[in-house]
């Protein structure tokens, strides 16, 4: 098992999350403190969550990548909603969105090898 810092995904959520917190710091004053904070949040859990689902036991693991899976859902949202709000600026915005959309896919092919993982040791128990 690679150490979660060496991990892609990890590397790229980590990078999300460094433009998000440059964008968050010129957030207007009503936005700044609610959702600018409330996405940060979100986003450091999110990673602390990569942590513990590369931590996790094989059969343990997917749940934790469906839990990610769940926070990058809620980190899309409210990404979305500071940019409707005028506090992300459009072309930033794609940027953050192409980067979520990475993010995702990794998650999904992270969440099908661990099902994969569970399955083959299920049958080599079967037998």
């Amino acid at each position: 098992m690679a150490q979660y810092l060496h991990l892609n995904i990890y590397k790229k959520s980590f990078d999300f999350l460094v433009k998000l917190t440059q964008l968050t710091s010129n957030f207007q004053r009503d936005f700044r403190f609610t959702i600018g904070e409330k996405l940060n949040s979100t986003t450091i859990g999110f990673i602390v969550l990569i942590y513990k689902a590369n931590s996790a036991k094989d059969n343990e693991r997917v749940e934790y990548i469906v839990k990610l899976l769940d926070e990058l859902q809620k980190i899309t949202v409210l990404t979305r909603l500071a940019t409707e709000l005028k506090n992300i600026p459009r072309e930033r915005y794609m940027e953050l969105a192409l980067m979520l959309e990475e993010i995702e896919k990794q998650l999904n092919g992270w969440k099908n090898h661990s099902v994969k993982t569970v399955e083959e040791l299920e049958q080599k128990a079967l037998v």
